[in-house]
């Protein structure tokens, strides 16, 4: 075996840990939402917080880390797009769980994970990672893909579906900031 055989499989290895964890987490997360008791989804918010840190933080390093070695010993060039999106993509994604969803997370027990305000903390939260996970996803593909400035429209289809996907997953939040308090009841 290769030392690029072997950084190739801690790369995917580290890659299934990461994506495939964040996306069991929204299935689960979608399961709980769905059933209804913010109890549950207080507990389960707060172990995912827990999970992202103990182990999504480390895999998703490693995936980096895997990922530069591969780079070095495979002469692949550091200036091909797929190689610049996926570093990119990965330093917007890294520092919107360092800096936005870490710290909403670590907010929802001050705020009561059980309150109106925390169960709304929560539904943010979840969105956030949704879309996160959305980009995890179009790393994946311009891993599998490795499109060059060549593939426009490959790009160009890749880039709709994003903003499209965002859309979709950020159009919740935005009827719930819209819609007006509700009215006092009267007798």
């Amino acid at each position: 075996m290769s030392w690029y055989e072997l950084l190739l499989f801690v790369h995917i290895t580290a890659a299934v840990i990461w994506l495939g964890g964040a996306f069991t987490l929204q299935m689960y997360g979608a399961v709980v939402r769905h059933g209804g008791d913010p109890e549950e989804l207080a507990r389960f918010a707060g172990r995912a917080g827990v999970l992202g840190e103990r182990l999504f933080v480390p895999a998703s390093l490693v995936v980096v880390l895997a990922g530069v070695g591969l780079i070095i010993d495979g002469n692949w060039d550091w200036g091909q797009l797929w190689v610049i999106f996926a570093l990119v993509a990965f330093a917007a994604s890294f520092a919107t769980g360092l800096f936005v969803i870490s710290p909403m997370a670590k907010r929802i027990p001050t705020v009561g994970p059980t309150t109106p305000a925390g169960q709304s903390l929560i539904q943010r939260l979840f969105t956030l990672m949704r879309i996160d996970l959305v980009c995890m996803y179009a790393i994946v593909f311009a891993m599998a893909v490795k499109p060059t400035a060549d593939d426009g429209w490959t790009i160009a289809i890749v880039a709709a579906v994003l903003v499209a996907l965002t859309a979709v997953l950020l159009a919740p939040l935005r009827s719930t900031d819209t819609q007006p308090p509700p009215a006092a009841a009267t007798d």
